[in-house]
């Protein structure tokens, strides 16, 4: 089962009310936060859950200057939100600003420090065809007019989830690398591995992780055959390598829908499938997403 640390904390709040004019004094309020997991680290996804003795209209947040949107549970009566911490993020307390709307139009805010944990990552040595480490000229432009559509499509933050309950892995496969390796492409250091890489013979069924719409299917020169899912609230679920697309750009998809089939596509090493997780612009680790508690 699952650990959580729950924080009580009593703060006095800033009240803005947009109807009254005068700035009357409000007592203390009672806020409960629990965080999932326990320790939150760098490259990883979180959830935030706010319980409140007050009736609330709506909740959002800003954490590390990136907004998060709270739904609330009816099954645990609590407020909940997704975010995630970036991979460079170092260990320190980075406060999240929580902004309350009451049932009558009054806005609550409050302030907690949320602590984040360092995770050192390691490194992997691989060799792959010069053409991807020493590209062309006329390759050089079409990575570049890639990283231009990509970048464009990757600041999508739908203000809607479409995400639905836990996300499940895209096929039940062993992990052959995971998350956060610092690549060695033939010596020299290249990127960060920002996903997970499953062993998946060409032609293997890959199947959404979760619900939401088709944002990218097409084939580019690093990712080979590519389809992006949005699943609402800036987060992302990319699938690289690609051998053959089943769906379109602009369709809805479901949890365990065959969106492509697995392959050796772009730059790659051998037959495998990658996955990748992007919240808000910033990458985090597919298999701790897995692990989360989340809300039908």
């Amino acid at each position: 089962m699952k650990q959580a640390v729950t924080i009580f904390f009593w703060l006095w709040v800033t009240v803005l009310s947009v109807q009254a004019q005068t700035e009357a004094p409000h007592p203390p309020h009672p806020w409960t936060l629990t965080l999932e997991p326990e320790r939150i680290t760098n490259g990883a996804p979180c959830l935030f859950r706010v319980a409140s003795t007050v009736r609330l209209k709506g909740l959002t947040a800003t954490w590390q200057e990136r907004r998060i949107f709270f739904d609330f549970d009816g099954r645990t009566r609590k407020w909940i939100g997704l975010a995630g911490v970036n991979l460079e993020t170092t260990a320190g307390y980075y406060p999240l600003v929580l902004e309350a709307t009451l049932t009558d139009g009054t806005l609550l805010n409050s302030t907690y420090d949320v602590p984040v944990y360092g995770l050192r990552y390691p490194t992997d040595e691989l060799s792959v065809a010069r053409k991807f480490t020493e590209p062309s000229k006329a390759m050089q432009a079409r990575i570049k007019a890639e990283g231009v559509l990509k970048s464009r499509y990757f600041k999508t933050v739908t203000p809607q989830r479409l995400w639905r309950g836990a996300f499940t892995p895209p096929l039940n496969s062993i992990i052959t690398d995971i998350f956060g390796v610092q690549r060695m492409f033939n010596g020299e250091r290249q990127s960060v591995h920002q996903g997970l890489d499953f062993r998946a013979a060409t032609g293997t069924p890959v199947a959404a992780m979760n619900s939401g719409v088709v944002l990218l299917a097409r084939n580019f020169f690093y990712e080979g055959g590519m389809v992006v899912v949005d699943h609402g609230y800036g987060l992302l679920t990319l699938y690289f390598h690609l051998s053959a697309l089943r769906i379109r750009e602009g369709e809805a998809v479901q949890r365990g829908q065959v969106i492509g089939l697995s392959g050796a596509t772009g730059r790659v090493t051998d037959e495998h499938l990658h996955v990748g997780v992007r919240w808000q612009g910033t990458y985090i680790d597919p298999a701790k997403l897995f692990q989360l508690s989340l809300p039908q």
